[in-house]
């Protein structure tokens, strides 16, 4: 069986002794119930993860005597960023925690004409952590040593803006009627970067699908049934980690 793996923020990981406290330590200790001696994995978020032995156990509190690590590539060779239109919570966990797995480096919240309002202030800040925290147990579970990066909410002209050098560029509407997913990854076999628009659960008005196109985004078709926002993202990702990234391939 595999050591454990468990994410430490904070300074680069090496040798040496760290502490973990709070609710990691007692999801440690509580849940998984690991004790004295036991080996783990810990990793940073920066591509680096190292082999740990537990030291000390207490109700708060895991230390761990951290062996030197190494940087391990487990990432896609393709640059993936996700802008997905601002949906009810339970809808961006899930979608946030799937896109994590499958390998995304970037995602971007966006607010669009149909998206769910945002809330800045703490509310928003904590809806931001909650978010990150979803990414790094993800990260954790699958096995990648990247955590992506998700930003705060942009509005849709900036992202639009900040993708200007990106490889291939696609907005996914249900009312396309001419270009589809399948013949466009065709076409860009080759592409090393992607940016993928994805709408909250209302969709993307016309006027929001022509802004992207002028942009240099394509606009794609799914097929001819509807997809629910998180199934359409999901899909979506996968296909083009399929397609143009390592989905499918051995180590």
């Amino acid at each position: 069986m595999k050591p454990r793996r468990f994410f430490v923020e904070g300074e680069v990981l090496g040798p040496g002794e760290r502490l973990v406290t709070g609710k990691r330590a007692r999801h440690l200790t509580r849940v998984l119930r690991l004790g004295v001696g036991e080996a783990v994995v810990l990793f940073d978020g920066s591509g680096i993860e190292c082999p740990a032995e537990i030291l000390e156990v207490g109700r708060q509190l895991v230390r761990f005597k951290v062996a030197a690590g190494a940087r391990i590539d487990r990432e896609s060779s393709l640059d993936l960023v996700l802008a997905l239109g601002l949906s009810r919570p339970r809808i961006m966990d899930l979608i946030i925690q799937k896109v994590t797995e499958l390998g995304v480096n970037t995602i971007v919240p966006i607010k669009t004409e149909r998206a769910q309002r945002w809330s800045a202030g703490e509310r928003g800040a904590s809806r931001l952590n909650r978010w990150e925290r979803i990414a790094q147990e993800a990260a954790r579970q699958s096995g990648r040593n990247l955590v992506p990066r998700i930003s705060p909410p942009a509005d849709f002209s900036l992202l639009l803006a900040h993708q200007k050098e990106t490889g291939l560029k696609l907005i996914c509407w249900e009312e396309e009627e001419s270009g589809n997913l399948r013949t466009v990854l065709a076409d860009h076999a080759g592409s090393r970067q992607a940016c993928v628009l994805i709408g909250p659960e209302g969709g993307f008005s016309a006027n929001e699908v022509e802004r992207a196109t002028v942009a240099g985004f394509q606009s794609v078709s799914l097929g001819q049934r509807v997809l629910r926002t998180e199934t359409a993202a999901i899909t979506v990702i996968s296909l083009l980690q399929y397609e143009l990234g390592d989905l499918g391939l051995l180590p």
